[in-house]
Formats: C-alpha cells, structure tokens, sequence
C-alpha cells in the first residue's frame, strides 16, 4: 500500500484552508453590503430594511407610473397632426396659391384654415374640426382630403 507523502498532505490541507478562507471573506463582504446602513447589525433587521425599501421603491414606480398615464393622456390633447395642401380653386389665376391647413390633435380636434385666393382679393376662412369632422359646414374636396391627410 503506497502512502501519500506528508507534503503533499500539507499542501492539500494548505489549499483546502485557503479556498474556505476565499468563500469566508466573500461571505462576511456580502454580510457587510447587506447590513451596511442599519444600527443592528443582524439578519432580521437587514432582511426588514430590505423589504422597507422594497416597498417604498414600489409605491415610487407607482406613483410615476401614474404621472407617466397622466403626461399620455394630457399629450394627447395637444396639436400634433398637420394636413396641408395647396390647390388652384378657380381658373383665372395661376399657380397654386390658394391652401388649406389642418391642425390637429390625436382624438383629432382642433382647426382648419383655408385661404382662397383670386386676383381681386384673398379669403381666409377657419373652421373648427371635432373628432376629425366639421359638423357646421360643408367642405371642399380639398378640406376632406387635408383632414385625412392630418388623421393618417
């Protein structure tokens, strides 16, 4: 029966000691990290801060997760679609001079404005435009078609 020389027996019990004094120092550093801001430095009150701050991080993200739905809904309020064209209505002039111009918003409210313009003068003309109609007036072809440009 062959026996294991007494040095090699040291150096296994050398190495043994040195990867449990590693995974000792990684413990205690852990310890440490977790119970780095609390008074009473044990388990139970670290697990208790932990899950304080856990909860308080949840009402935060909740909080601004409203504040987020809030900002949504009040942006869609504001004017972000645009319809524009410019046409020729009437054929004494020339170029197309003349335009309409839709300002909307995303439930698709807001207004029109068309100019016409002919060689004695120019009209300017603003309609208000709820949920992407006008219900008050008729409209050109070219208003219809500005809308549906600025709904798109």
């Amino acid at each position: 029966m062959s026996m294991i020389p007494i040095n090699y027996l040291y150096g296994g019990f050398a190495l043994w000691l040195l990867i449990i004094t590693i995974l000792l120092i990684k413990t205690l550093l852990h310890y440490s990290r977790l119970t780095a801001n609390i008074s009473k430095k044990d388990l139970i009150s670290s697990l208790n801060h932990l899950i304080s701050i856990s909860e308080r991080n949840s009402k935060d993200i909740e909080i601004q997760s409203d504040k987020l739905n809030k900002e949504i809904n009040e942006n869609k309020k504001h004017l972000q679609k645009l319809g524009f064209k410019r046409y020729n209505p009437f054929t004494d002039t020339g170029g197309d001079q003349s335009f309409t111009a839709a300002f909307l918003n995303d439930l698709g409210d807001g207004i029109m404005i068309s100019s016409l313009h002919s060689r004695e003068n120019t009209r300017l003309y603003a309609k208000k435009v709820d949920g992407g109609k006008v219900n008050t007036q008729t409209l050109s072809s070219e208003e219809q078609e500005v809308i549906k440009q600025a709904l798109k």
